[in-house]
């Protein structure tokens, strides 16, 4: 994702956003807490956080987005090759 909006013809018209950004806020014990902020038009369009079990390996509460939960799911999967344990 990224900027396409007016720049794509096939990225939709729609009042929807243009980017996802990921960050680990916080990784304690069996728990990782992902922060996401929704962009659109380069300014704020949305934020939240969903919560990762490692012991259950998978979101702790399902996100009302299901696509933001599974762009949510690659980033710590991502993550969780690079650390797989928490520091």
């Amino acid at each position: 994702m990224g900027y396409a909006r007016g720049k794509c013809a096939r990225f939709p018209q729609s009042a929807g956003p243009d980017a996802v950004r990921f960050t680990i806020a916080r990784d304690s014990d069996q728990k990782i807490l992902v922060s996401f902020a929704v962009e659109r038009n380069h300014g704020p369009h949305a934020q939240g956080s969903i919560e990762y079990s490692r012991a259950a390996g998978k979101f702790a509460a399902p996100e009302s987005d299901s696509l933001i939960e599974k762009q949510a799911g690659a980033y710590v999967a991502s993550y969780l090759r690079r650390r797989p344990t928490s520091a």
